[in-house]
């Protein structure tokens, strides 16, 4: 008959971190606008608008290391067998054991990932110049 089970569970987790930096730097000038305006008889316009700078600096760093699993798990069945062993005049009992271990191991320990990306640099210069005259004559009257 069965005798005994002994289950031996081992279960080992590390811990599970998330590391991020992240780091932006945005830099931006805008719009300058000039408009001069003279006389009556002369408008001058002038319109521009000049240094557009953007500055686009992104630092993406992600590391984390995950789920370090280690399952053990050993199984222990013993069993007793009993036997009969006959003599002439009398019968012996006698038991004996049978021992079956069973051993099943699981180790499971997943990766170590590094991710940085700094590739998004973005630098934009835009110019732009407009001039606008406006000449308006008027004619004396006599």
């Amino acid at each position: 008959y069965l005798r005994y089970v002994r289950t031996y569970y081992y279960y080992y987790v590390l811990r599970t971190y998330v590391r991020r930096t992240y780091v932006r730097t945005y830099v931006r000038t805008y719009v300058r606008t000039y408009v001069v305006r003279r006389r009556r008889t002369y408008v001058r316009r002038r319109t521009y608008v000049r240094t557009y700078v953007r500055t686009y600096v992104r630092t993406y760093v992600r590391t984390y290391v995950r789920t370090y699993v280690r399952t053990y798990v050993r199984t222990y069945v013993r069993r007793r067998r009993t036997y009969v062993r006959r003599r002439t005049s009398y019968v012996v009992v006698r038991s004996s054991y049978v021992r079956r271990r069973t051993y099943v191991r699981t180790y499971v320990r997943t990766y170590v990932r590094t991710y940085v990306r700094t590739v998004r640099t973005y630098v934009r210069t835009y110019v732009r110049y407009v001039r606008t005259y406006v000449r308006t004559y008027v004619r004396n009257v006599t």
